[in-house]
Formats: structure tokens, C-alpha cells, sequence
């Protein structure tokens, strides 16, 4: 088992990574008219330093989830780690557009690394049952706190310093982070010698993430009916078809299908796409309507999402003993129906809406659900998961977000209005029409959460027996021992 000196792998580390990634994410959003001001980055050209992350952290997550059960997870966090700062360190220095989108890329391609291996060192350190979803609450808050506080500290830092500091802010964390790696984390010893990587696997997967996301990500730029988007699209679903051809017919599957047996896995997945949606539309747009209609600055944008970060850190200690409580479904489908909430209550705004009576309390629904969602969706998805898969398991989790985070932002671009151009001044039935897009993926929320996980219902995760899998429910995985089949 991977930990540290205790046999436990260092908590605070670990979501100190996760918090550090979960912030760069959504820390430049605001930041992306001073780069463009500075850098000269044309309309077309800027939305890249969102894109590049996206593209390269969702086409490599499998990958780096499942390469993490074969080459070790502690080697995969501190290389990938190492990557981030580096890049993190490049683009705070870059001079002209295309050595910060590449840095931007290099940074997506290390988070691919660090997170699911993140994830997959806690789930594998904390026994299931009651110490895993405290553990999971951890990493679900800070998860949720970094992604909710990006938009704040964006803000602060660009008005108060300058754009490259949302870059160089990571290189001070990510050196203390390396130092305290190299010493609190031991190797794991999941991995066995006979254990490989599945390269055909991983090529055509890997292709296929890139090609979707490059294709959602260019959508709300060109358009769906251009014929790069549609013929990106169209590649990732040649190749993601022929992809599960080869996973059914190799030795050594990279990603075992078998494991889509387990209902909290192939639930939580669902969920996590769903709530990704939530997540990167609702922030996308109450951003938007902030600056455009009532006429935020870039600071006053970030002040304005404190309330929401803080009652995500509020919130999370609540949340944890719920789930341990009363259960993973019981709790998710209480979250879907806040974040029904919110988004209703948000899809009321006009032109002339106050942001205290309208925006601040929809924004704090929202973020209450967004807690719910990032703690207890992560225990849904790896719950009954053998040890051996638990990185295919986090990088699958953290694939079907990301997927929803482009494809549901992508959509909602469309529905707003917005499908011809980059980000221009929206109508206001635009802003209505996407908070109303984002109350239907928290119903379908509701729905899966209901449906999928009823094994789950009345069940709290209050032991390892509460969430024993069948034989069936978690396939075999390569290299892994026969009680582990």
C-alpha cells in the first residue's frame, strides 16, 4: 500500500497538488484580456491558452491514470509534478502567444499525470468505508475550493500584479510540493514486473480524447458545422469504436470493460460528466454576465465569486459526515437538487438583476451542490474497485469530467447564441437559455444518481462490507494478483 513513514499516504500533500491543479484550471480565465493585450493574441487565437490545457489534460488522462497502476504512482506524481512547475515557470516568462499556449499544453499533459494518480493514491491509502469518504471529502473540497477560488484569485492577482502571475504562482508551490514528496511518499507496490501498458490501447484512446476535445474546444470558435469540428468529431468516434474493438480482444486491456460491471463506476462517471457540465457552464456564464452587464472589473469578478468558494470550504466537513451517513446516493441526489436550484434561480436574470438578490444565491446553491458533487461522486466511482485498478478507475472519473466540462461549455457557447465567434457581448435570453441548459444536466443528475445507484441507497459508506464488490463488478486487471480478479 502506498503511504508514507505511517503506511498512509500524506493527505495534505496530495490535495495541496490536486488544489494547485484545480486552481490553474480556472485561474486564467480572467486573465485572458491582459494576455491578450500583451501578447497580441488575435480572438480566434486566445481562446488556445484555455483550449491547450483542455485538449492535452483530456486526451491524456487515461493514459496517465493506467500508466500510473503500471510504472508506479508516486514515480508518475513527482515526474509529472516536476513537468507542471516547469511549464508553469515557461509561460510565466513567455514573450509571444505560442510559447504560452505550448506551455499551457505542457501543463495539461502533466495535470493528466499528477491527478489521477492523486486520486488513485488516496482511494488505494484509505481503507473503503468511512476513513476512505473522509479522505475523499478532503480531496473533493479542495478539488471544488481551487476550482470555485481560480476566478477569485485570477482576479486579484491580474488587477494587483500583473496576468503572468496566475503562471508563476504554481513555482513556489510546486517546489515545496516536490521537496515534501521525495520525502513523505514511498513507492507503491501495486505494480508487478509481468504488468504492462497496452501501447495500441493507449494510442488509439489518447487519439481519440484529442481529437473530441480539440473538437469541442474549436466549436465555440468556428462553429459545429465547420469542417474541422465535425471532422474531429467524427475521427474521435472512429477511434474511440475501435478502441473498445481492441480492449475486447488484447491480453492486457488498458482500460478492462469489465470494469464498467460496477454500478458506483459506471454511475459516477455519468455523474461526473454531468456535473462537470454544471461546473464550467455555470462559471462561463455568471463570469460573462457579470463583466458584460453589470459591468464588473476583473477584481470586482473575483471578489464576487469569494461567497461561493467560501461555502465550499464551509461546507465540505458537513457534506463528508452526510455521506457517511446516510449514503452516496441519498447525498448526490440532495446535491443535484441544489444545483437544480441554483441554476433555476440563476436562469431568472435580466438585464437589470441585482447581484445580491439574484446571482449571489444562485451562485451559493450552486457551489453547495458543487460540493456535494466533487466529494461524493469521486466515492461513487471508486468504490468496490480493486486495488490494482484504482488508477484506471481515477483516470476514467477524471476523463468523463473533463469531457463534460468541453462538451456541455461547448453547448451551452451554442445555445447562448455564441457559435460564430469568440466571446462577445451575449443577449440576455443567451444567459437564460444556458442557466436553463445547466438545470437540465443537474436533473439528469438527479436522475442517474436515483436510478444507477440504488445498490448504493440506504447504505452508508460506514465500513469496507458496505461496498463489496462481486467478482464481476471489477474484471481483472493486468498483472494483478487472482483474489484481485
Amino acid at each position: 500500500m502506498t503511504g508514507n513513514t505511517g503506511g498512509r499516504p500524506p493527505l495534505l500533500l496530495l490535495c495541496s497538488a490536486q488544489f494547485m491543479l484545480a486552481l490553474d484550471f480556472a485561474i486564467v480565465n480572467v486573465a485572458l484580456g491582459n494576455m491578450q493585450r500583451d501578447l497580441g493574441f488575435t480572438d480566434s487565437g486566445l481562446q488556445w491558452v484555455v483550449g491547450a490545457y483542455a485538449l492535452f489534460f483530456g486526451g491524456f488522462l487515461l493514459l496517465g491514470g493506467r500508466a500510473g497502476d503500471v510504472v508506479g504512482r508516486k514515480r508518475l506524481f513527482v515526474s509529472g509534478l516536476s513537468v507542471f512547475t516547469l511549464a508553469s515557470l515557461v509561460g510565466g516568462l513567455a514573450t509571444d502567444p505560442f510559447v504560452l499556449v505550448a506551455a499551457r499544453a505542457l501543463q495539461g499533459l502533466s495535470a493528466a499525470a499528477v491527478s489521477p494518480a492523486v486520486l488513485a493514491l488516496i482511494a488505494a491509502g484509505f481503507p473503503e468505508g468511512k476513513e476512505r469518504v473522509k479522505a475523499m471529502g478532503v480531496f473533493g473540497a479542495v478539488s471544488s475550493a481551487g476550482f470555485s477560488g481560480g476566478v477569485a484569485a485570477g482576479g486579484l492577482l491580474t488587477e494587483y500584479i500583473s496576468w503572468r502571475a496566475v503562471m508563476l504562482v504554481n513555482l513556489p508551490v510546486g517546489i515545496v510540493l516536490l521537496a515534501l514528496a521525495a520525502r513523505r511518499l514511498v513507492a507503491d507496490h501495486h505494480t508487478t514486473r509481468s504488468a504492462r501498458l497496452d501501447l495500441p490501447g493507449a494510442v488509439l484512446v489518447t487519439s481519440a480524447m484529442c481529437a473530441f476535445s480539440y473538437g469541442l474546444t474549436a466549436a465555440s470558435d468556428t462553429g459545429w458545422g465547420s469542417t474541422n469540428v465535425l471532422a474531429s468529431l467524427a475521427a474521435g468516434t472512429v477511434l474511440l469504436i475501435v478502441f473498445l474493438v481492441v480492449q475486447t480482444r488484447v491480453s492486457a486491456p488498458l482500460v478492462p470493460l469489465s470494469i464498467f460491471r460496477n454500478r458506483g463506476v459506471s454511475s459516477g462517471n455519468g455523474i461526473a460528466f454531468l456535473s462537470g457540465g454544471v461546473m464550467s457552464v455555470s462559471t462561463f456564464f455568471i463570469t460573462m454576465y457579470l463583466q458584460q452587464v453589470l459591468g464588473y472589473s476583473a477584481v470586482k469578478t473575483g471578489l464576487a465569486f469569494f461567497p461561493q468558494a467560501f461555502v465550499v470550504f464551509l461546507a465540505s466537513v458537513p457534506v463528508v459526515r452526510l455521506t457517511g451517513k446516510l449514503g452516496a446516493r441519498n447525498v448526490l441526489i440532495g446535491g443535484g437538487l441544489l444545483l437544480v436550484a441554483g441554476s433555476v434561480l440563476l436562469a431568472q436574470v435580466t438585464s437589470g438583476s441585482s447581484y445580491l438578490l439574484v446571482v449571489l444565491p444562485g451562485g451559493v446553491l450552486l457551489g453547495l451542490g458543487v460540493t456535494v458533487m466533487m466529494i461524493t461522486t469521486a466515492v461513487a466511482a471508486t468504490s468496490g474497485v480493486a486495488g490494482p485498478q484504482m488508477g484506471l478507475a481515477s483516470g476514467l472519473y477524471n476523463s468523463s469530467r473533463q469531457l463534460g466540462v468541453g462538451l456541455c461549455l461547448a453547448l451551452g457557447v451554442v445555445l447562448a447564441g455564441m457559435a460564430q465567434g469568440a466571446v462577445r457581448a451575449i443577449p440576455i435570453g443567451g444567459f437564460q437559455a444556458a442557466f436553463w441548459f445547466t438545470a437540465a444536466l443537474s436533473a439528469g443528475i438527479v436522475a442517474v444518481s436515483a436510478i444507477g445507484l440504488r445498490h448504493m441507497a440506504g447504505a452508508p459508506a460506514a465500513g469496507p462490507k458496505a461496498a463489496a464488490p462481486r467478482p464481476a463488478d471489477t474484471g481483472a486487471a493486468a498483472g494483478a494478483p487472482a483474489a484481485a480478479k
